[in-house]
């Protein structure tokens, strides 16, 4: 769809870890594939879709609005957040959010907190070093 994706070093360090890589059995359209089989695209690519994009929109934006003065730390970390968006998810999308969780916990669940969460144990768990200003924006 958007052709040859470039991947900085620092976002491919991410990409690399366990946290993210498990995006690659995760079913973007959750349960959907059982009753269309081409319904296959998973968290994974959608994430580094979502990434392009962000930085492409944040890059296209200090082009044109240069008063804006939007440095590279700040397109690195929408970036960033664009990938780990979907972080929290858990297997069948968001049935496990709104019925599976609850069903065993009677607690609400959020995939939006987890995903938090995991941001922050990607970076301390892989020791990938980030500024902690930069870790709240991505957050």
């Amino acid at each position: 769809v958007h052709g040859y994706i470039e991947i900085p070093d620092r976002i491919m360090d991410i990409i690399d870890t366990p946290h993210f890589q498990r995006l690659r059995h995760l079913h973007q359209l959750g349960t959907s594939y059982w009753v269309f089989p081409g319904a296959t695209h998973k968290r994974f690519e959608h994430s580094i879709g979502v990434m392009h994009l962000a930085k492409k929109l944040l890059t296209k934006l200090a082009h044109r609005q240069p008063k804006l003065k939007v440095t590279e730390d700040e397109i690195f970390c929408v970036s960033t957040a664009g990938l780990l968006h979907d972080l929290g998810h858990g297997p069948f999308s968001h049935v496990f959010d709104h019925e599976f969780i609850p069903s065993i916990t009677h607690c609400k669940f959020r995939h939006e907190d987890m995903s938090v969460k995991l941001i922050k144990d990607l970076f301390e768990t892989n020791e990938i070093d980030i500024k902690p200003e930069h870790l709240e924006l991505i957050q």
